[in-house]
């Protein structure tokens, strides 16, 4: 199993971004390069990424109290937010998804289909009430991310040395923090969902670090624990962040 796929997934900023452009922060063309920059080329309906922006700029109610973008992430131990046998459900992939809200009770719901040529979205509406997500608040989830994180730490000094081809752990680990950040984030993202977003990706970075790059299986219970943690951290974090964008546009 590769750990990337329950640590990472280009959704957490491919949500912000959206976000970022309903609330007219970001410009659609510079949403469309980080979103080619996140997967390669879109398409929706087999026409360009702009024909989904529009279908969504169309149905977001951005006057919702509550997160007009919600990023969806589920793995071992950690169940979808979706309704279980709804077409959006059959349709989920490891990736995830991401619900934009809409009008009354009804949930858009976007899933996207990762591909060597690019990735193909699918649209899905529902108009019951989604499951209720965990709505971590931003201190809840660095904290028990941060609890994470130190034992992570602990971890991977328990391997150091013990592969001669990879002498340094530490510094495998600041690499693939920083792959994990690429593109980076849209203008105006909170600090407190940035902050979130960086510990999930250094605490992703360790454990990829230690069962794919050194090989060491050793810690894959405790490790593999913490995987909940660090898709919880990614869903706060989006949360907050486009609360906040939402708030700042009511101020205007």
């Amino acid at each position: 199993m590769r750990t990337r796929a329950e640590v990472y997934s280009p959704l957490q900023n491919t949500a912000v971004w959206l976000a970022a452009w309903l609330y007219n922060v970001e410009s659609t063309d510079e949403t469309v390069q980080a979103l080619t920059d996140l997967g390669g080329p879109h398409t929706y309906q087999g026409e360009p990424i702009a024909h989904l922006l529009r279908d969504v700029r169309v149905e977001a109610d951005l006057e919702t109290p509550e997160p007009t973008v919600r990023l969806i992430l589920w793995g071992p131990g950690q169940a979808p937010g979706l309704r279980a046998g709804s077409p959006a459900m059959e349709a989920l992939t490891p990736a995830g998804a991401i619900v934009v809200r809409g009008a009354g009770a009804t949930s858009h719901i976007l899933v996207p289909d990762y591909g060597e040529r690019g990735v193909t979205w699918r649209w899905f509406e529902d108009a019951e009430r989604l499951p209720e997500p965990e709505w971590l608040s931003p201190g809840e989830a660095d904290a028990a991310l941060s609890a994470a994180t130190e034992q992570a730490a602990l971890l991977i000094e328990a391997t150091g040395g013990t592969r001669a081809d990879l002498p340094n752990p530490r510094l495998a680990v600041g690499s693939l923090a920083d792959f994990y950040d690429t593109p980076g984030l849209p203008a105006g993202v909170t600090p407190r969902a940035a902050k979130l977003f960086a510990r999930a990706d250094r605490v992703a970075a360790t454990i990829e670090t230690v069962t794919d790059r050194l090989g060491d299986h050793s810690f894959d219970p405790q490790l593999f624990a913490l995987w909940r943690h660090i898709r919880s951290a990614r869903m706060a974090g989006v949360a907050d962040a486009v609360v906040d964008y939402g708030r700042e546009w009511g101020r205007r």
